[in-house]
């Protein structure tokens, strides 16, 4: 039941990560900043797995694995919110080097792989079937935010569709 909640809460996120989207195409400023918890709303699922949860393989495994999460969690923090802030030439410009040469995705690349991590880690079915379920939500935003929402924000969207990968 507790798994069941904490996919409800990531899967909440993710719905309200999209109606960001929706809030900007419509331009509004002020529901775009109360949307924006979305993307946090997303990651509170983990502490909460890491805090309750006990990993049944042995303790080397964590020091394999945690230094691995460590290093996609930043590349995910990185390439979703620090690169595009830091190097796009302004609001409403597509962002379109670094990571994003390389897919027009990569925030998801990072996460799956962290998801990945975190099922060997726990090796639990009920958890496996927990993220397998965020990354299928997460999955489905990028999808309508690709198909949908990102060609009205960026005129030149489609050509950079037609040079990147969507993943790799």
């Amino acid at each position: 039941m507790e798994l069941i909640k904490l996919f409800l809460l990531g899967a909440t996120g993710y719905l309200l990560a999209g109606l960001y989207d929706v809030a900007i195409l419509h331009n509004k400023p002020l529901l775009r900043k109360f949307l924006y918890a979305g993307f946090f709303i997303t990651a509170l699922p983990y502490p909460v797995i890491f805090l309750t949860w006990d990993s049944p393989l042995p303790g080397f495994v964590a020091w394999i694995i945690f230094p691995l999460l460590i290093a996609f969690a930043l590349l995910l923090i990185f390439s979703v919110m620090i690169e595009t802030s830091l190097f796009s030439e302004g609001t409403g410009k597509l962002y379109q080097g670094g990571t994003y040469r390389i897919s027009r995705h990569p925030g998801f690349i990072w996460y799956t792989i962290i998801n990945v991590l975190v099922m060997i880690y726990y090796w639990n079915h009920c958890i496996t079937m927990l993220l397998v379920g965020l990354t299928l939500c997460n999955l489905i935003l990028i999808v309508v935010e690709d198909r949908i929402f990102f060609p009205k924000m960026f005129a030149e969207y489609e050509e950079y569709r037609k040079r990147t990968p969507f993943f790799l």
